[in-house]
Formats: structure tokens, sequence, C-alpha cells
């Protein structure tokens, strides 16, 4: 039986409407606590977004957010991992460079820069999944190291640009998750080898995890449980990857998932 789950949020846990059903997670939430079983988030977006998403139901849950650069629990940080700033802004000047129309976010902790000239539309495309933002004239005004940047492309090249940018690989961990997003971290994070991190501080195997994803940037994710679930509406390439495939993320299919697991376990 597993003791930790693991979920990505958008287009995994999260319907199409960035939304979730409440009544149905608290009681899934209550099942698990009384087994003994960890519960996490693993997304792209900022701890602070997901708590304002989740609420109160984030206690004593593990947020693992800005792409897996952070780890909290409660109102209490436990993890980090930053890049330096003289990296960060040669790699803004580097994305500018492929395409002055892309819509670049910087994340430090606890804050999300983006350029104050972007339209209101994809600020709007922003603030879903960001709680904490700062619009800026200029992003070279950062001072801070930087635990992730990630670009939006609304018309929708990303698999494209990420070869761009091919060079910082041996510092950096570059991937596109979906044909509107890359997410680049430092080269030492990404979802599977937070994970671990998690792992080994709860003294849980990956023999003992289940996680649920759908993007491709859940393929590190994978490879460091037992049990994999692909949602319905998931990247073929990860689907390939799973011993399970879910009903999509717009009929609950993560909280109907461990609702069956939890009832046949009983059994």
């Amino acid at each position: 039986m597993f003791k930790l789950v693991v979920t990505d949020m958008d287009g995994t846990f999260l319907n199409s409407e960035g939304s979730f059903n409440r009544e149905k997670f608290q009681n899934l939430s209550l099942q698990l606590k009384d087994k003994g079983i960890r519960f996490a988030f693993c997304t792209g977006k900022q701890n602070e977004r997901v708590d304002a998403i989740v609420g109160d139901l984030t206690n004593d849950l593990f947020i693992i957010g800005d792409s897996a650069s952070r780890i909290k629990i409660n109102d209490m940080n436990i993890y980090a991992k930053t890049f330096s700033n003289q990296l960060g802004l040669e790699l803004i000047k580097t994305i500018k460079h492929t395409d002055d129309q892309l819509v670049i976010i910087v994340c430090t902790e606890g804050m999300a820069y983006v350029e104050d000239t972007i339209s209101q539309k994809e600020r709007d495309k922003v603030l879903g999944s960001y709680e904490k933002v700062t619009f800026l004239d200029d992003l070279n005004k950062i001072d801070k190291d930087i635990l992730k940047i990630t670009i939006f492309d609304t018309q929708g090249q990303c698999f494209e640009h990420v070869k761009g940018l091919e060079k910082y690989n041996d510092d950096l961990y570059i991937v596109a998750s979906e044909k509107q997003w890359i997410d680049i971290t430092h080269k030492e994070v990404d979802k599977g080898k937070t994970i671990r991190f998690l792992q080994n501080l709860l003294n849980i195997s990956s023999e003992e995890t289940i996680v649920f994803g759908d993007g491709l940037n859940d393929i590190p994710l994978f490879e460091n449980a037992r049990y994999k679930v692909a949602m319905d509406n998931a990247y073929t390439e990860l689907k390939d990857k799973a011993n399970l495939i879910s009903i999509n993320n717009d009929r609950d299919g993560v909280i109907e998932t461990l609702n069956t697991l939890l009832e046949n376990y009983e059994n």
C-alpha cells in the first residue's frame, strides 16, 4: 500500500476551470490522514497560489511549488533551491533575443516578477498561477537569486523555443512541459529530484509512492514512484510510462482513483 500521494495540479488535480470538488477532497483527506498516508501537491504554481486555491484544506499537506524548487507544509518552508541572479539575467536576455513577445515570469522566494507591458489577457494567465506578483518595467531590476524562470508563449511554440536554450543545459534544468510553457530551474531541481528529497525526509520509499500527472514535466515524477497514474487527458509520452490511466481531470480523476484504491485495499 502506498504511504505518499503526489499529484500535479493543472490538468491533473484541477479541472479545466482551475478548480476542484472541495467536499470530495476534504473527505479523501480525512481518509488519508486516518491511514497515515501523506499527500503532496507538486506544481509549477507558486506555493502561495496553491494556498489561495486550496485554502485551509492544505493543512498538514505538502506543497511542492514553483516547478519543484520549493517545499512548504503549513507555514513552514522546508526546502528551496535557487540559481544565481547573474545566470538568470543572462538567460532572460537570451529568451528575449529568441522572441521578444514571450511572457517571462521570474520567480524568487515569495515573489514572481513580470514585465508590465504584457497584455491584460496575459496578466490574467499569470495571476492564475501566481499569487504574489510584481510588474516591472525592466526585469534587470531583479537583484535576488532565482528559483525558476517560466516562459509562456501564447502562440504555442515552446517545443521549438526550448531548442534555442540548449547551451544552458549544463547549468539549468529546462523542460517544455506543454506547447505554451517552458520551466527553467536549478540543474538539480525537477519534480523527481524534489520528490526524492521529500521521500528521504519522510522515510518513505519510491515503492510506497503513488503519483498523478498529465504533462511532460511529470516524467521525472513517474521515475520516482512505483504507482504511476496518468490522466486520460495526459500526453501520450506520459501515458506510455504509466501503470494506470485515470479518468480525466474534469471528472475528479485523482480523487476518484484514490477513493477506489482505498476502497479496494480495505476489502
